[in-house]
């Protein structure tokens, strides 16, 4: 008897397992077989394969394809090589890192140059301002960097005149310096010129400006919003001992004149008393 019960046992245990087999099979083949994950649709994007400078001629060892998102391909990308290079090289407009997009606006058209004027925005003009190790502010100022232009002249004539600085542009974006304007200069330079980007009527300030002063550089931090807050635009001579030694001078007319006022008969004095009144009697001496 007991091993007749554990033969039915073994039997129910062998009918179970097959029962939940094939009922998993036939819920799998109602289901059917599951959907693959579908990828993103990609496109083809040229970049660079290595960094690019500015003004270097384009050739093929210097691009790549790479998959991108469709929906985030930049506008005007290139998909392919032979749409860049050509019997007519293009150059670099801008500096270009590594696996970055290839766009039109920075490189030039087949045969192109790297010039200046390719980088000045539409409306503007590039102005050259003479400079040396000092008034470039000891050679940090590079191409990229936004200063502010000073110029220092004399005011008036004869032994009254003063030396008077004035704020005359304010936040203007430094293009080159000299001859170089890439961005990616990192060490300081000591220049004999920095082109500045300006409009048209600050342009006329700065040739008039460099032809009756001195024109001198101000560097900006890269924090300082660009900004036409009020603040002191003109400093002259005698601003600099006012700082030093307290306020200026009044002018004559505020002056406040000393009056001596004479005191009283000075000596020895006797008290005279009639009656009830009394009285002061100052006896001059001899």
């Amino acid at each position: 008897m007991r091993r007749l019960g554990l033969a039915l046992l073994a039997l129910s245990l062998v009918l179970g397992v097959i029962a939940v087999w094939g009922l998993k099979s036939f819920s799998s083949a109602e289901a059917g077989p599951p959907q693959a994950l579908q990828a993103p649709p990609t496109a083809t994007v040229v970049v660079a394969s290595r960094p690019i400078e500015l003004g270097e001629a384009i050739g093929p060892g210097m691009l790549k394809t790479q998959p991108w998102p469709a929906d985030a391909v930049p506008p005007g990308a290139f998909r392919s090589a032979g749409e860049l290079v050509s019997a007519r090289a293009r150059v670099a407009l801008a500096p270009i890192a590594a696996n970055e997009p290839i766009l039109p606006h920075r490189v030039s058209g087949p045969g192109g140059r790297a010039t200046l004027s390719n980088v000045v925005r539409t409306g503007m003009r590039a102005a050259a301002i003479r400079v040396d190790d000092v008034l470039g502010v000891a050679g940090f100022v590079l191409p990229g960097d936004f200063v502010d232009v000073l110029v220092t002249r004399r005011e008036g004539d004869g032994p009254d005149s003063v030396m008077r600085s004035d704020l005359l542009l304010e936040g203007v974006r430094v293009l080159a310096v000299d001859q170089t304007a890439s961005e990616r200069k990192n060490d300081p330079m000591v220049a004999k010129a920095a082109t500045v980007e300006v409009t048209p009527a600050q342009a006329q300030k700065l040739a008039l400006a460099g032809q009756v002063g001195t024109l001198s550089l101000a560097l900006r931090s890269t924090q300082d919003p660009i900004s036409s807050a009020e603040g002191v635009r003109t400093i002259r001579t005698p601003d600099l001992r006012a700082g030093a030694q307290g306020p200026p001078p009044a002018p004559p007319g505020d002056r406040v004149r000393r009056v001596r006022v004479a005191s009283g008969p000075s000596g020895p004095a006797i008290q005279v008393y009639r009656a009830t009144e009394a009285s002061t009697v100052h006896v001059r001496s001899e």
